[in-house]
């Protein structure tokens, strides 16, 4: 079962971010047991070659889905990810019901949007019914994280043809109250926080959020949310080194 299928089906699924540059890093993961492996050109050292080449990497481990966060929400980036098999769009910094319909617009085939037919590496083994079954097998999420994200929530998610909204906390916090790295602790951010997945799922939209750890993934369940990204790669080689210095001077 997909990560879009779990999520249909009321379950929730668990990611990460993939930035380092190489094809066995995002492989690893994939093995690592996650639902999908977020490749992010937004942060990440990505450039549109390697995100194909991590794409197919991510397939021949197992049955993590590839997710591409686009650097910017420009439908260039968006259908030239989904050619090269991507199987979700994370689109950052979403303000208004505009930009929202625009990502749409890009990650669907007509007549539900705009997206340029060419899928070089997607539809390589039946480009027929990959064509077929596209615009209802794509995950396509807005995140919001910016200050005109969280006022023009309600419109955002009332978007047709989006799937997901998706909070990107550390942005957000900055845009809307003090900046809160990690666990957010602050009751009105939380308070923020639990009514963006209310409003996302009054809207039949999924919410999700990344977050730093195990920890807040589990308390993010509790706030409302259903997908969650954890860390990242970088992330995990950096704090496992430590914890290995730290552990072998003893």
């Amino acid at each position: 079962m997909t990560a879009l299928e779990k999520l249909r089906d009321g379950g929730t699924a668990i990611g990460t971010f993939g930035m380092i540059d190489g094809t066995l890093s995002v492989e690893g993961l994939a093995r690592a047991g996650f639902d999908f492996v977020c490749l992010d050109r937004q942060h990440g050292l990505l450039d549109d070659a390697t995100v194909w080449n991590q794409i197919v990497a991510i397939g021949k481990a197992g049955k993590a889905c590839p997710w591409v966060r686009i650097p910017w929400n420009r439908p260039e980036d968006a259908m030239r990810a989904l050619d090269g098999g991507a199987t979700g769009i994370v689109a950052p910094m979403i303000g208004s019901r505009a930009e929202a319909e625009a990502l749409v617009r890009a990650c669907r085939y007509p007549p539900m949007g705009e997206r340029s037919w060419g899928p070089i590496r997607a539809g390589m083994n039946d480009p027929v019914f990959y064509t077929e079954t596209a615009n209802d097998s794509i995950f396509v999420a807005a995140m919001i994280e910016t200050r005109g994200g969280f006022d023009n929530l309600e419109e955002i998610a009332s978007t047709p043809g989006l799937d997901a909204i998706f909070v990107g906390p550390n942005d957000l916090s900055f845009a809307i109250s003090s900046w809160q790295p990690g666990m957010p602790t602050h009751t009105d951010f939380l308070d923020d926080l639990r009514r963006i997945a209310e409003v996302a799922t009054a809207n039949g939209k999924i919410p999700g959020i990344h977050c730093a750890d195990a920890a807040m993934a589990r308390a993010a369940r509790g706030w409302g949310y259903r997908f969650m990204t954890v860390g990242a790669d970088i992330g995990f080689m950096v704090q496992a080194a430590k914890a290995t210095v730290l552990d072998a001077r003893k």
